[in-house]
């Protein structure tokens, strides 16, 4: 398998905001667009929406993140980040800092 759950280090990008509202719309349109066709966001897709939609300064950057640490983010981030197969979307969750969805694009130890 990809080791899911015990890689070390993941490679993300994340659209982040405020309200649930805002989150939706942005989700609504990675499922119009591919995933209720049940195909992967391509990443430079995914990085429109965040420029678009995100309220994270990385929302400039596509939304990149970059590869970072198990233990760097906090709780639920984390746990959506390392549990999210390559290459797939997340669904839409909440953390301290608001509302997320997170692409995976790579895994590393």
């Amino acid at each position: 398998g990809d080791d899911l759950g015990t890689c070390t280090f993941v490679k993300a990008r994340h659209v982040l905001c405020e309200k649930q509202g805002k989150i939706n719309e942005a989700y609504k349109k990675l499922q119009e667009g591919w995933l209720d066709n049940g195909d992967k966001v391509p990443p430079a897709e995914f990085a429109k929406v965040a420029q678009e939609f995100s309220e994270c300064p990385s929302g400039k950057k596509g939304g990149d993140l970059g590869w970072f640490p198990r233990g760097k983010m906090a709780g639920p981030f984390q746990e959506v980040a390392f549990n999210t197969p390559v290459g797939a979307t997340s669904a839409p969750f909440k953390s301290t800092h608001g509302y997320h969805f997170i692409l995976c694009e790579g895994r590393k130890n």
